[in-house]
């Protein structure tokens, strides 16, 4: 997000095709924030895609959106979207991080989102939700932080992804975690979007448990703050080396 996606955002063509179809999109929708503002926002139409416009610099001088900061938009229905938004890679229980190379598999969990109970002197198994689908990821400890490692790839292989995704862990109780994968074109990835065959690395355990949770539209989307990949602060240094950015 740039100084002029403050004024006029691009909504991602897959999205509005989604929700409205083709050249059936409303004159405006209502954008909600996290803090209950909620702000009437016109869109606007040019070469076949779609944008916030009017309204839409009111809800960023609310949200005040630096750079490496991500917003992502839930739509509620086909004209009401809630916006969460995410500050030094944390909104709440949740937070964010890139998808690594293969060669690294260690996760940051931010300070803020562990329990201040929880036992350091063990590794434990996480329980991470995709939908309604079941997987089982290390959490470690090294140089002092938390972090997702051994399980990750069993995910990555089955949807598919590819550096530079990026994925949102939402935490719930004790060690269960949602997570969504957002691809390269900022709309979420699921299992809908990719042919999911019997993943080619066995997972860390084999417990086939079965757990139902309601969950969303399909269709999220997001925006990033900056023109540049930005890892949250908290990310470990031998993460932002895996992606060659400088330390």
């Amino acid at each position: 997000m740039n100084k002029a996606d403050e004024v006029i955002l691009s909504i991602p063509s897959d999205v509005a095709c989604k929700l409205w179809g083709v050249d059936k999109a409303p004159t405006n929708v209502m954008i909600h924030t996290d803090d209950g503002q909620i702000f009437n926002v016109w869109l606007t139409e040019s070469k076949g895609n779609f944008f916030f416009f009017q309204g839409w610099s009111d809800a960023t001088q609310h949200l005040r959106p630096s750079k490496g900061c991500l917003a992502v938009f839930n739509p509620l229905d086909c004209i009401t979207f809630k916006v969460t938004y995410f500050l030094d890679g944390v909104s709440g229980s949740s937070f964010w991080t890139y998808l690594l190379r293969t060669s690294s598999h260690f996760y940051v969990i931010p300070e803020v989102i562990m329990p201040k109970t929880f036992n350091t002197s063990i590794d434990v198994i996480s329980t991470i939700m995709i939908e309604n689908k079941t997987f089982h990821i290390m959490i470690e400890m090294a140089d002092g932080k938390f972090g997702f490692t051994v399980g990750i790839d069993v995910i990555v292989r089955l949807l598919q992804l590819e550096p530079g995704c990026f994925l949102i862990f939402t935490k719930y109780f004790g060690n269960y975690f949602n997570l969504k994968f957002f691809g390269k074109n900022d709309v979420e990835k699921n299992f809908f979007d990719v042919d999911v065959d019997v993943p080619s690395v066995a997972p860390i355990d084999a417990l086939h448990e079965i757990y139902e949770e309601p969950h969303g539209p399909v269709h999220w989307f997001s925006r990033m703050a900056g023109t540049d990949f930005m890892l949250p602060d908290r990310v470990s240094e031998m993460a932002k080396l895996d992606l060659g950015l400088e330390i």
